[in-house]
């Protein structure tokens, strides 16, 4: 399809040019979708019943946390991948402490080859919103979700799932994300 490589699964899967723009991010996309709506069904926000139907909003404020979806946000440097899949900002002060949490969850779809080697946007975001108040601290955590796009999991995925509101599953996400895989490889091929 790109005339760049030789046509093998591997690099239809993951390397292909021509795929990046649309194909590849319907994986990510497919998955970040499957993690907001277990998110928004804990947090008993009006879904639909089946995840494959889910259509985030690019915010969506409940209960006094603010779910964003492919928002961008703001970097201590400029980068040009500033845009988390989602970022979960729990404005509701603890009881005994004065903090804030925020969630900065991002998610990546390698060849299964490059599962433990990718590493995400990590230590360049800063917290959104709230700036300028000195009194409430917040407790930022960044959430990497890789998984490979033929089912391999990088180690610690289980600990990472299960900080997010709805603890998703790794089932879930190993039988998304070879669906999406062999859409795209039924579509070249076919």
């Amino acid at each position: 399809m790109c005339y760049k490589a030789e046509e093998h699964i591997k690099h239809i899967v993951m390397g292909c040019t021509t795929l990046v723009s649309s194909q590849y991010t319907n994986i990510t996309n497919m998955v970040t979708g499957y993690i907001h709506w277990m998110t928004c069904k804990h947090m008993e926000i009006q879904i639909t019943d089946k995840y494959y139907k889910h259509i985030p909003g690019s915010v969506i404020n409940a209960n006094g946390t603010t779910i964003m979806w492919d928002v961008p946000v703001i970097t201590d440097r400029t980068i040009l991948a500033n845009r988390l899949d989602r970022v979960l900002h729990d404005k509701k002060k603890k009881k005994k402490k004065r903090e804030k949490t925020c969630l900065l969850i991002d998610t990546a779809i390698p060849d299964d080859s490059n599962v433990n080697m990718k590493k995400l946007k990590t230590k360049q975001v800063q917290r959104p919103g709230d700036r300028g108040q000195q009194d409430v601290e917040s407790k930022d955590k960044f959430v990497p979700v890789i998984i490979g796009a033929l089912e391999t999991i990088k180690k610690g995925l289980d600990q990472n799932l299960q900080v997010l509101p709805g603890h998703p599953s790794t089932i879930g996400l190993q039988k998304i994300t070879p669906m999406s895989t062999t859409h795209i490889i039924c579509k070249v091929l076919g």
